[in-house]
């Protein structure tokens, strides 16, 4: 094992350290950094890249040490590698850009006088024709491959890197992008800091695919291009060195539109592209796509490139290129519900999970409030942390889900996602592991809600299953494209008979000892989205007029309840994963609008009334109602509506309403429910 340290505590040192261990993780090596040269100052980004590695020094037996960044040890530095010996005594490797001897003897006599031995050196200068980039910290490596990793005849994939200033001086170079965007032969990807993120995502050009500078590391980076473009000034930095360094040694193109022509100077093996953005087009489609593979190829021979070859640093700090060793296990699909609010991503998921091949291994990674669902239905369980504003951090819980997940699913593995914003610890995970993943995305979003960032991280990946509505109407196309497939409702197949139902209803009078003529479940949510207890108590004071009436208030397993909901005459609190079959066995049932209790009791054919969730955050639960209402198979009232609801509740009780919504049910035509169709999909996902 290798442990990483530098020379300096900085966020600078810091994500040279974050990025040295990435690519050393490529290679397969086992990586681990020093958790004490983590300043406080560091990123989002870059905590989600050094976190897997980060260890506490007594905890852990490196088999070498390696200290990057060594042109100047600070004193804090020296102090900290004076602190702790290891017993094992491993090689200490000093790593720098040594400019002369004078440098190279101080970092070589701070770190002997630190840990009581002599260290090795390595100087990156004598071992380059010249530096890439000037004052680089992180050693400046490529994994060249034995075979270009892009197919001759493909759809050509181009990033382009633009700082902020070029993006926001020629907002009409810009369009000249989504040209190419739009056009037949390439998918374009735009690379630029969090500013120039902005900028496009507040243009008329926001449907652009955008990156931002740390979104994620080179490594991953590589994956979603063939051809990457640089425009600006001169090299970006140490980080877009080593992406156009990873680039060329996978055989990709890399364009030098810089204004210094920086790539081409420190003498890389790249293209001379044009230094105006509205000539990137045409030099595109009549120069590189064409050739791509070709120019990918001559790069990646140049003899340029071995001066960064990772080959050359292992060999000369003695170690092996290892083998990749994993315990044998047969390939899983990892199912992720996002919490939501009733369980209702969960439920979804095992529907469509229990519809998977026998011959799949299926798992999930959950949140609490979903695991005891999941296990009861028979899927294993990966906890997964949820977020809590007791954390310092807004993205803590997220930090370590991504963990979790990075040590739940490996290559070969497949990830289903279901929800409306992808995590940074579902977007890293997938990138980083290069596994095939699918993200089931219901749709009824809000105004406003339909944003580029809810919607950037499709590129992730290779399916996007889309569950339909129950009504045409109320179905929208968010993104378009090969990859989105739609399916039916994804709603229950258990109906009970009427012999069930009625032996369900004697069950429930002599278990509440409360002998009724009519059964009424109210369920209004989980109760974290929207507050519905007033609204509760209001039908438990209805209710207990009504002494042939037995009232169910459905809760959710380790739901907080208001106390003011006990004690009701004829109202009794049930706290329940499975209220399918206390709806269905009810005369009435009073629910909120969610996709998963909407499409069960239309299904099912219960007669409802429908009071919406209406937090800002939630699906259009309000109109997805009135389309029920218009159709003359629903009731509604709004959150505020109690005189109306009283109305409502007596018109289906006393009114004969109950029974006329029924029988609107029968002659309803509904879609065929979508299980199997996205369990299908999903298993051709899987095939290479």
């Amino acid at each position: 094992m290798i442990l990483l340290c530098c020379g300096q505590i900085s966020s600078k040192h810091f994500d040279a350290l974050a990025l040295f261990a990435l690519q050393l993780e490529s290679r397969g090596h086992q990586v681990m950094i020093d958790q004490r040269f983590m300043p406080e100052d560091v990123t989002k980004q870059i905590k989600f890249e050094a976190a897997p590695f980060l260890v506490d020094v007594e905890d852990v037996t490196p088999t070498q040490v390696l200290i990057i960044g060594a042109e100047e040890i600070s004193e804090e530095v020296q102090r900290l590698l004076s602190l702790h010996s290891f017993e094992s005594a491993p090689p200490v490797h000093v790593i720098g850009d040594f400019k002369d001897v004078q440098t190279e003897v101080n970092a070589r006599n701070k770190v002997a006088y630190a840990i009581g031995r002599e260290p090795d050196l390595f100087d990156l200068a004598a071992h380059r024709w010249s530096p890439f980039v000037e004052g680089a910290i992180a050693p400046l490596l490529s994994a060249i491959d034995d075979v270009p990793q892009q197919q001759p005849g493909d759809r050509s994939r181009v990033l382009v890197y633009l700082p902020f200033e070029k993006i926001s001086e020629n907002e009409t170079a810009i369009g000249q992008l989504s040209v190419i965007h739009h056009g037949q032969d390439v998918d374009l990807h735009i690379l630029t800091n969090a500013k120039g993120k902005d900028a496009i995502a507040s243009s008329r050009y926001a449907e652009l695919s955008v990156f931002g500078y740390s979104e994620l590391p080179p490594g991953d980076l590589l994956h979603y291009f063939d051809v990457l473009a640089f425009f600006g000034v001169n090299i970006p930095g140490e980080r877009m060195a080593v992406l156009a360094l990873n680039a060329m040694g996978a055989g990709k193109v890399v364009i030098d539109c810089t204004e210094t022509s920086a790539f081409i100077q420190a003498g890389a093996p790249v293209v001379k592209g044009p230094v105006q953005l509205e000539a990137l087009s045409g030099y595109l489609l009549d120069t590189v796509v064409r050739n791509r593979s070709e120019i990918g190829q001559r790069a990646q021979q140049a003899d340029w490139l071995k001066q960064f070859d990772m080959a050359l640093l292992e060999r000369n700090l003695g170690v092996d290129t290892p083998q990749m060793k994993t315990l044998p296990r047969e390939p899983q699909t990892l199912f992720l519900p996002t919490n939501g609010n009733g369980l209702g991503h969960a439920q979804r998921c095992a529907l469509i999970a229990e519809e998977m091949a026998e011959d799949r291994a299926v798992q999930f990674a959950a949140f609490p409030s979903c695991v005891g669902l999941l296990q009861d239905r028979g899927f294993p369980c990966v906890p997964l942390v949820a977020r809590s504003d007791q954390h310092t951090e807004e993205f803590a819980a997220d930090l370590v889900n991504y963990l979790r997940l990075r040590n739940a699913v490996r290559a070969g593995d497949q990830l289903v996602f279901d929800g409306g914003y992808v995590f940074d610890s579902v977007y890293r995970t997938i990138t980083r592991l290069k596994i095939s993943a699918v993200w089931i995305r219901r749709g009824l979003w809000r105004p406003g809600q339909v944003q580029s960032v809810a919607l950037e991280r499709e590129r992730a990946f290779s399916q996007v299953i889309v569950p339909k509505e129950a009504f045409e109407e109320l179905n929208t196309d968010y993104t378009l494209g090969p990859a989105v497939k739609k399916v039916g409702p994804i709603v229950g197949r258990k109906r009970l008979t009427a012999d069930e139902k009625t032996n369900l209803r004697e069950r429930l009078s002599a278990h509440f000892g409360h002998s009724f003529e009519t059964l009424v479940v109210t369920m209004l949510g989980g109760g974290v989205a929207s507050r519905r207890a007033a609204q509760t108590q209001f039908l438990c004071s209805l209710f207990a007029q009504r002494r042939d009436c037995l009232h169910l208030v459905i809760a959710w397993p380790h739901a907080v309840v208001a106390n003011s909901l006990y004690g009701w005459e004829n109202s009794h609190v049930v706290q329940t994963s499975n209220a399918a079959e206390l709806c269905q066995a009810s005369d009435l049932c009073i629910s909120a609008a969610g996709y998963n209790s909407f499409h069960e009791l239309l299904y099912a054919g219960v007669p409802s009334i429908f009071i919406p969730q209406s937090a800002p955050y939630l699906d259009d639960q309000e109109r997805r109602a009135r389309a029920a209402l218009d159709r003359g198979v629903a009731g509604l009232a709004l959150d505020k509506e109690l005189l109306h609801l009283e109305r409502e509740v007596s018109a289906f009780l006393d009114g004969g309403k109950s029974d006329a919504i029924r029988q609107a049910l029968s002659e309803l035509s509904l879609p065929d429910p979508g299980n199997a169709a996205a369990a299908r999909l999903i298993e051709e996902g899987i095939r290479p």
